[in-house]
């Protein structure tokens, strides 16, 4: 192993990328040699080292997370840093006996003066900071009662800035031993001092202008009252870790068509700048105690759950509410027949093969408990089995290692690698587009190195096919397309809701007190854009590995002659587009029993371990009416999404429907039995 790999593998142990260890031991190799040119002395080292600093303290905080934490941990933090600077000061100015007795008193009570007010303003401005984390963050609910403040300034919200109030300090330092005068040390103190007492003048202000957001339960009460008057009937609940949120997003779209008052719940503060557009308004409880004692408006019937989770009983426990495990996918995973779907009052699946799923799992769920609604978010799908580019392409999306230790439950470390390669290899030619699952290699190292090897492959790959010149060029168009989604990517972004966070909490919800429809239709319009610009982008003969939100896995599916998955519900979403589709058999159990436990791969081609047989489904898919998978295909795509009319959005609407009316009726005959 290299140091350059030896730096990126201690770099992601430790929660920073590659350069973590080597800007935590920069740091503290700059603050020791610093001491070291102080006791010389030597004003230029001094100069240097701390400047070190300066430029390495905000990296420490943004690249190597861990080595901050550990060195506050044990010590080092930045409060000690920040004095070992001033000590450093000191030390010069006395080896190098600039000063005289009465100035360097002065220099060194001005400098205690400083860490007084910079202590203040720190307990000042984390003090404002805690005030707007709201007990409730919103969006779409008008809070203009509660006069919700704008901002603190960076030098408030930020105080860790104030470590640079030394600088004049450590620059007139500097100047009084070069120039053997007192006059530029004093006139850094008096720059330093000056500057503190403005921003903690200015941290009091915030203090006093946020000092109503401290009374959490009137801000509480306001938000009851305003979702009380919007009377929501329908809830999307949803908590979870933040590479889980695409659990929620993926139904977003879907529950904003409902023609019910809809409400979006959410319970991790970290998650709410990752939550994708949407008109309905949203609530975010961090607490539990405020959940719980949130008073949830009677118009509420229907609870929506796309994720299993501990938080989920703050809603379960609602008896008016009728509480629906929606999921996020529709597989012969364990996820999808898990005995926690007994806690709810139905479970809403696909088709008849999620109903069956339930069925043969004995999780404990009642056959008329399982309610079936097709998947509405497959609409993008294209389902004509035309694809656009002249290249056969093939779309390998496997599944990420998950939670169970089951070796098998991706393909990427038991076969990706081989898999990719006889792909490549392949002749006559194919293209590949490469979609990891985006949580692959979160709990694995091995998944990991495989993803790393086979993205490194694919770029050897193209790099061979460029250079060959066996396909036209035309770099100039390619060139005008990057640059497009260059353009269109940031367009994106700016719309985005994860790069408009605000400021702080309060400041999000109270930009975001009415939904914004015509940034919503933009934003999607500029999606659509920069999908097409994506493709545009490159040959239609590269490979190429999709990773990221833009393009969607739908799109992806639709540029596909072949898809090659695991056991996911990328197979149920996929096929609603009617083409070929091939499995991986990792365990290289006998066809028939990978069939019988896995009823989704029943129309699929098996890929075995040592990917044996690949050239031969390639072969059957490509040539046109030799494809005996299609007639258990359409067999298939009824038990698995059900039937195509009534469409899905109106079999999930009419769920909605019921389920509430249910509920409506139970809680009269409760009030009238009372």
């Amino acid at each position: 192993m290299n140091p350059s790999q030896l730096l990126s593998k201690i770099g992601r142990r430790f929660g920073g990328d590659a350069a973590g260890p080597v800007i935590a031991g920069g740091l503290v190799l700059s603050y020791a040699l610093l001491v070291v040119a102080a006791v010389w002395p030597s004003a230029l080292f001094v100069a240097v080292f701390a400047v070190t600093g300066y430029v390495t303290e905000p990296l420490l905080t943004r690249r190597a997370t861990y080595f901050n934490a550990a060195l506050s941990q044990v010590g080092i933090g930045l409060t000690l840093r920040a004095t070992i600077r001033d000590v450093a000061v000191l030390v010069m100015l006395a080896r190098s006996a600039t000063l005289s007795a009465g100035w360097f008193a002065t220099a060194a009570g001005a400098l205690v003066l400083l860490h007084v007010l910079r202590t203040a303003h720190s307990s000042l401005a984390v003090l404002v900071i805690e005030r707007r984390k709201l007990p409730v963050i919103t969006r779409g609910i008008d809070l203009t009662r509660l006069r919700l403040p704008a901002p603190p300034p960076a030098t408030v919200r930020e105080h860790r800035s104030m470590i640079y109030l030394d600088v004049p300090v450590l620059a007139g330092a500097v100047l009084t031993v070069w120039l053997e005068t007192p006059g530029p040390v004093a006139a850094g103190l008096v720059v330093a001092l000056a500057a503190a007492v403005v921003a903690l003048v200015l941290a009091a202000w915030h203090v006093r202008l946020n000092r109503h957001l401290a009374d959490r339960e009137r801000i509480l009460k306001e938000v009851a009252e305003e979702i009380a008057a919007y009377g929501p009937e329908v809830v999307l609940y949803f908590s979870g870790a933040d590479d889980c949120v695409y659990q929620v997003n993926m139904w977003l779209e879907t529950f904003d068509r409902l023609p019910h008052k809809k409400m979006i719940i959410m319970r991790e503060r970290g998650n709410m700048p990752l939550l994708g557009r949407t008109s309905s308004p949203v609530l975010c409880f961090p607490g539990g105690t405020e959940m719980m004692n949130f008073p949830m408006p009677p118009t509420t019937r229907v609870a929506l759950f796309p994720a299993n989770a501990g938080k989920n009983i703050h809603m379960l426990r609602l008896p008016d509410i009728g509480c629906v495990f929606i999921g996020h996918g529709d597989s012969d995973k364990a996820a999808s027949f898990s005995p926690f779907s007994k806690v709810y009052d139905e479970v809403w699946v696909a088709g008849p093969a999620g109903r069956e799923r339930y069925r043969r799992s004995d999780a404990g769920v009642r056959d008329d408990e399982i309610v079936e609604v097709g998947r509405p978010q497959l609409a993008p799908i294209d389902t004509t089995g035309v694809t656009p580019d002249p290249m056969f392409t093939v779309l390998y999306a496997p599944t990420w290692e998950g939670w169970t230790g089951d070796p098998y439950h991706t393909s990427v470390a038991v076969m990706g690698v081989k898999l990719v390669r006889a792909l490549l290899d392949h002749a006559p030619h194919v293209r590949l587009l490469y979609k990891p699952h985006p949580m692959a290699g979160k709990n694995d190292p091995a998944v990991r190195r495989a993803h790393n090897k086979i993205v490194s492959m694919i770029a050897e790959a193209n790099a061979a096919r460029d250079a060959s010149g066996q396909w036209p060029a035309d770099p100039a168009r390619y060139a005008a397309a990057r640059r497009d989604l260059e353009v269109l990517t940031a367009r994106l972004t700016a719309l985005g809701r994860e790069s408009s966070r605000a400021a702080d909490e309060a400041e999000e919800s109270r930009r975001a007190a009415e939904p914004d429809l015509a940034g919503d239709a933009l934003w999607r319009d500029t999606a659509a854009q920069c999908e097409q610009a994506y493709w545009a982008a490159e040959g239609w003969w590269r490979h190429r590995v999709v990773t990221g939100t833009i393009p969607h896995l739908y799109s992806c599916f639709n540029r596909a002659d072949l898809l090659i998955t695991d056991i996911s519900s990328v197979v149920a979403d996929f096929i609603a587009s009617g083409k070929p589709y091939a499995v991986t058999n990792g365990a290289n159990l006998p066809d028939t029993e990978f069939r019988t436990q896995n009823p989704s791969a029943s129309a699929a081609y098996l890929i075995p371990r040592d990917c044996t047989g690949l050239s031969e489904v390639l072969a059957a898919v490509a040539a046109e009416g030799q494809d005996p998978m299609a007639d258990r295909r359409r067999t298939l795509k009824h038990d698995l999404l059900g039937a195509d009319e009534p469409d899905a959005m109106t079999r999930f609407t009419d769920a909605v429907n019921a389920l509430a009316a249910k509920r409506t009726r139970t809680a009269l005959e409760v009030a009238d039995s009372a």
